[in-house]
């Protein structure tokens, strides 16, 4: 039975947080690989201004590239509509495989408003991890409320919270500041030839 992590995400761009997210979670919970898998339409970002689709694929694909066990899948890119959680765990459920959905803590705080969450915790084992401006003590009540409503265990990636984010990105390159700092080289390099978020902006 092989143990397999599922880290989705608009990735828009995929930064240094989510491959620290991604390394941890295969370390502490003894994965046999982690498939990052870039949205293709979410429907919680339908009027958000998104990159589209294929540069965040090749973005994520250059970021994970030179990791061990760390792949990259196009299902939800390829999907015809929104992208939603329960349809894509059922693409990758298989007898031969255990799926652990890792996902963040506003994940968690808005789990019921998602479609078919039943589903998402009985084809996956639900994995969260912190983000910043959440207090833990409330993360541990809604985590509490959740197993208790759907019979099922979420469990809690002991990780340190980076305060680094995509918007946060995007708002630096739009106002002309570094962001080296943040992307691994190969994602920057394809950002800068590519011109993403005007990126020839930067000084």
């Amino acid at each position: 039975m092989k143990k397999i992590g599922i880290l989705g995400g608009t990735f828009n761009p995929i930064h240094l947080a989510h491959l620290y997210i991604a390394y941890e979670a295969k370390s502490q919970l003894n994965l046999d690989k982690i498939i990052f898998i870039p949205a293709g339409s979410p429907p919680h970002k339908k009027n958000q201004n998104i990159v589209e689709a294929s540069l965040r694929y090749k973005m994520v694909y250059e970021a994970i590239k030179n990791y061990e066990d760390f792949e990259i899948s196009d299902y939800e890119i390829e999907k015809k509509g929104f992208s939603y959680t329960f349809e894509t765990l059922r693409n990758f459920k298989d007898k031969d495989n255990e799926l652990y959905f890792i996902t963040g803590a506003d994940c968690l705080v808005n789990i019921e408003k998602w479609k078919n969450p039943e589903e998402i915790f009985k084809l996956s084992k639900f994995i969260v991890f912190n983000r910043p401006g959440y207090n833990k003590d409330e993360l541990e009540t809604q985590k509490i409320k959740i197993e208790d409503k759907f019979n099922t265990k979420i469990t809690f990636l002991d990780i340190i919270d980076l305060e680094i984010s995509s918007s946060m990105i995007r708002e630096r390159i739009s106002e002309g500041k570094r962001v080296d700092f943040f992307l691994s080289k190969e994602v920057l390099n394809f950002i800068k030839e590519n011109n993403i978020y005007n990126y020839k902006n930067i000084k």
